[in-house]
C-alpha cells in the first residue's frame, strides 16, 4: 500500500521533493541513488503531481538507461493519465525482457482490468501470486477479478488466506469493504468484517464499516446497533456518531438525530453537509428557525453548497416570501443548473404567482435534464393547464407520447384534457388507450376531469374493462 501524507512528511519527503525540483531548475545535476528516486517517484504519483513525477523518471532513466525499474514507473505514469494502451505496451515489452518480474505482471494485471479483459488480467495476476504467494496486494486484486468473473467461491478461498494482521489493520478494512460496496457484494463484505470483529472485538473500523454495509442496505436498525459499537469504542471518533445520526434522519426520528449529528461535528468543511444534514431535522420538526439558522451557518463553511440554499428557499416558500425564495432558488441553480428538483421547485413558484414565462421556462429545464421522468411531464402539462394554456398543454403531452407508450397516465392525461376541450371523439379514444394499459387507474381522469363522474357513455366505457 502506498503511503499516506502523514508518513511522507515524517519521511521529511516534502523538503526532498522541493530540493529536488530546485536542482532540476538550475540546471545542475547531483547523484540520487534508486531507494532516493524511488520514493520521490512515488511521493508524486500518489499526489496526483504527474508532470513531477514524469520528471523524476526521466532523470532516473538518464542516471540508470538499464534499469527496467524506472520502464515501470513509467507504466504507472501511464495508467494515472489513463493512457492504459502505452502502459500495457510499454509492460509487454519489459515482460519479454523479465519475465518472472511479478510486478510487471501485477501492473499489467490492473491495465487488463481497466481495459475490461478480464480473463487476461485474471492470467496475470495468477502469474504475480505464484512469484510471490503472499503479496496482499495480489490477493487482493484476485478478490476481485474473481467476483467479476462470478466465482465467488474462489474469489472468498483467497480472502481466506490473507493475514488477520492485514485484514485487521485500518486501510486494509478501507480498501476491502470498498472492493466488496463496488461489485455489491454486501453479504461477503459483513462476512468479511464479522471474521475481524469476533478475532478482534474492539475494532473500531470493523464496526463502523459493518454499520455502513447495513446502512447501505436500507438495514437502519442493525446499522444504529453497529455504530454504537463504535461510539462504546471511541466516543470522540465522529464517524460513529455521523453514520448514527444519518440513519436516525432515515427513521424519522428526528431528535435523536440531531443529537447523533450535532456530536459528529469535526471543525472542518465536512461540517457544512452535517449542518445541512441538521437543517432538514429542523424542517421535519415544523421549526423552520432552527433549520435557517443551521441551512445559514453550513453557508458559512461552505458557500457553494447548493443543498442549503436550496433548503432555505424552501422555507421562504412555505412563508409565501416569493422574492427570497426565488433568489435562494437562483443562487442554488448557479451552482448545480443541472439538479431537477431545483427548476422544478422554482417553475412551482412561478406557477402560484402566475408567471407564466417564468414557470414555463424553468419546467422545460427540468424536462431537458431529465427527459425518462414523466412526473416532471405530467407536472409541466399542468401548469400550462392551470395557467389557461390547455391546448398546448395537450400538445405538450402528444409530442412525448412516444417516450411514455406504456404508461397510462399520459393517456388519462390526455384525455382529461381533450375532454375538458370538448373535444369528446378524441377523448374516448386516449380513453379506451389508457384502460387497455392500465383500467385500475382510471381514477386518473375524474382527477383532473372531475365533471366526468357523471357522465353515463364514460362510466359505461370504463366498466367494460374494469369488470
Amino acid at each position: 500500500m502506498n503511503m499516506d501524507r502523514n508518513e511522507y512528511f515524517e519521511d521529511g519527503m516534502e523538503e526532498k521533493a522541493k530540493n529536488f525540483e530546485q536542482m532540476l531548475q538550475s540546471g545542475e545535476s547531483f547523484f540520487y541513488d534508486n531507494d532516493e528516486l524511488s520514493r520521490l517517484i512515488d511521493y508524486y504519483l500518489d499526489f496526483d503531481q504527474l508532470k513531477k513525477a514524469n520528471r523524476a523518471i526521466a532523470f532516473g532513466e538518464q542516471l540508470f538507461p538499464f534499469e527496467s525499474y524506472y520502464q515501470i514507473k513509467k507504466s504507472e505514469l501511464y495508467i494515472a493519465q489513463r493512457n492504459i494502451n502505452a502502459a500495457i505496451k510499454l509492460l509487454e515489452k519489459y515482460r519479454q525482457i523479465e519475465p518472472q518480474n511479478g510486478e510487471i505482471a501485477k501492473l499489467l494485471g490492473d491495465c487488463y482490468t481497466l481495459s475490461l479483459q478480464y480473463k487476461r488480467a485474471l492470467e496475470m495476476y495468477l502469474f504475480a501470486h505464484s512469484i510471490d504467494a503472499n503479496d496482499e496486494e495480489i490477493l487482493i486484486r484476485l478478490i476481485r477479478i474473481n467476483f467479476v468473473l462470478g466465482k465467488d467461491k474462489k474469489a472468498m478461498s483467497y480472502l481466506n488466506v490473507i493475514s488477520m494482521d492485514f485484514l485487521k489493520d485500518e486501510l486494509s478494512i478501507q480498501e476491502l469493504t470498498k472492493l466488496f460496496i463496488d461489485i455489491n457484494q454486501y453479504s461477503h463484505a459483513k462476512t468479511y468484517l464479522q471474521k475481524v470483529i469476533d478475532a478482534d472485538p474492539y475494532n473500531y473500523s470493523a464496526w463502523y464499516f459493518m454499520g455502513l454495509i447495513h446502512q447501505r442496505q436500507d438495514q437502519n436498525k442493525e446499522a444504529i446497533d453497529a455504530y454504537e459499537y463504535c461510539i462504546a469504542i471511541d466516543d470522540h471518533n465522529t464517524m460513529g456518531h455521523l453514520g448514527k445520526g444519518n440513519c436516525l434522519m432515515e427513521l424519522g426520528n428526528y431528535p435523536e438525530a440531531i443529537e447523533s449529528l450535532k456530536l459528529s461535528l469535526d471543525n472542518d468543511e465536512t461540517d457544512a453537509e452535517v449542518l445541512c444534514n441538521i437543517a432538514e431535522c429542523y424542517e421535519n420538526l415544523k421549526d423552520d428557525n432552527a433549520a435557517k439558522y443551521h441551512y445559514q451557518k453550513s453557508l458559512k463553511i461552505n458557500p457553494n453548497l447548493s443543498d442549503a440554499y436550496f433548503g432555505i428557499a424552501c422555507i421562504y416558500k412555505r412563508n409565501n416570501q416569493w422574492k427570497d425564495a426565488e433568489r435562494n432558488l437562483l443562487k442554488a441553480i448557479d451552482i448545480d443548473r443541472y439538479e431537477v428538483i431545483y427548476n422544478i421547485e422554482l417553475a412551482e413558484l412561478f406557477l402560484i404567482q402566475e408567471n407564466k414565462e417564468k414557470c414555463y421556462h424553468y419546467y422545460h429545464q427540468a424536462q431537458q435534464i431529465d427527459q425518462d421522468t414523466i412526473e416532471i411531464l405530467l407536472d409541466y402539462a399542468h401548469a400550462k393547464f392551470e395557467l389557461g394554456d390547455l391546448e398546448d398543454a395537450v400538445q405538450l403531452l402528444m409530442d412525448h407520447i412516444e417516450y411514455h407508450d406504456k404508461d397510462a397516465r399520459i393517456f388519462y392525461r390526455i384525455a382529461s384534457y381533450t375532454f375538458t376541450l370538448g373535444q369528446f371523439e378524441k377523448g374516448y379514444n386516449f380513453l379506451h388507450a389508457a384502460l387497455k394499459l392500465n383500467p385500475k387507474e382510471y381514477i386518473l381522469l375524474y382527477e383532473f376531469a372531475p365533471f366526468l363522474e357523471n357522465n353515463q357513455n364514460i362510466t359505461n366505457i370504463i366498466d367494460i374493462y374494469i369488470n
